[in-house]
């Protein structure tokens, strides 16, 4: 079975919409749920489910709404966070791989993914999840390079 979703690109200044003739394309690529799922949630916190109602929700507003009960689901941005927060050496390599294979739990059931980090630099982290479709056998990989010094994402492409 085939799906359609709205493509999306980056741009270096947050996820866009790709559009032409006044239409939003689609796409049958995993390619944007990558970037939904590294990067859609909202940094500042994680869904613990046990948030009182009269607190103050720092996580996605959208957790609570849609996915309560489904934890798989959740758009946490675990990635991004620790992009954020991590130091670029070894250890922190391995801290962002973790991060990067718990955000991308949720296409399991849709896709196998291998996730490399590379450093290539002090200040860029290298992200490469390969994905492979057996339904389709599709099979591709994404490059998303994260800036560490400017704290954003500047590439995020198909190689």
């Amino acid at each position: 079975m085939i799906t359609k979703d709205i493509l999306l690109y980056e741009n270096g200044d947050g996820g866009q919409l790709d559009t032409s003739n006044n239409d939003i394309q689609l796409t049958e690529l995993l390619y944007q749920q990558v970037y939904i799922c590294l990067f859609g949630g909202n940094v500042e916190a994680v869904t613990k489910g046990n948030e009182l109602e009269s607190e103050l929700r720092n996580d996605w507003w959208g957790n609570p709404l849609f996915f309560k009960d489904k934890k798989n689901k959740q758009f946490n941005s675990v990635t991004e966070k620790t992009l954020n927060e991590t130091v670029l050496n070894p250890a922190g390599r391995q801290t962002i791989k973790r991060a990067v294979e718990s955000d991308l739990q949720c296409l399991s059931g849709i896709a196998k993914t291998e996730v490399t980090i590379k450093l290539p630099s002090s200040s860029k982290v290298e992200i490469l999840v390969r994905l492979k479709q057996p339904q389709n056998e599709q099979d591709v990989t994404l490059q998303i390079i994260w800036s560490n010094a400017r704290k954003e994402l500047i590439t995020f492409k198909t190689i």
